[in-house]
């Protein structure tokens, strides 16, 4: 990845919010409601993403099937799949 791309992408994601991400997963036809979208941000404010890191990725979707909900992970995965041509 370009790593000025990455480093907006990172941006975007450490600072991404429960109502952004409620609005990509509306966007994308993933449903998703806003319990488990604060579940979400609530994970990804733990540390901070590097999304060129592959294991942290993982280790987030492993998280949040343990710590939020197993679809909401496969959710986050799938919206991760709408980028990744960028990651």
């Amino acid at each position: 990845m370009n790593s000025i791309m990455q480093q907006l992408v990172n941006q975007k994601v450490n600072s991404l919010t429960a109502g952004e991400l409620m609005q990509l997963s509306s966007q994308y036809q993933i449903p998703l409601t806003k319990e488990q979208a604060e579940g979400v941000i609530n994970v990804l404010r733990e540390e901070q993403i590097d999304v060129g890191n592959a294991d942290q990725v993982n280790k987030i979707i492993q998280k949040l099937q343990t710590e939020v909900d197993p679809h909401v992970s496969s959710i986050v995965t799938q919206l991760l799949q709408q980028f990744g041509h960028f990651l």
